[in-house]
């Protein structure tokens, strides 16, 4: 009877370890997977931060292609153009 006590207990801290080792194998890869997740993230949020001017580009756009017109006006005003 202690035998087979003492064989179940070999037994058990066997699988103990066994699923020790296998749970540590999947926390090794979900740690990469959320290191990889915060560098996207990080990259996320710049992309994100560098087109927080493109409303403005329609303004400039609009304004840009003004000047043009403007320029032969002021130089008409000076008398340089006819």
């Amino acid at each position: 009877m202690t035998v087979l006590a003492l064989l179940g207990l070999g037994v058990g801290v066997v699988v103990l370890l066994a699923v020790i080792g296998l749970f540590n194998r999947v926390l090794r890869g979900a740690r990469e997977v959320d290191a990889y997740a915060g560098d996207i993230l990080t990259a996320g949020v710049g992309i994100a931060k560098n087109l927080d001017g493109v409303d403005e580009l329609a303004t400039t756009r609009a304004l840009g292609g003004a000047v043009p017109g403007l320029a032969v006006g002021y130089l008409r005003k000076l008398g340089l153009v006819r």
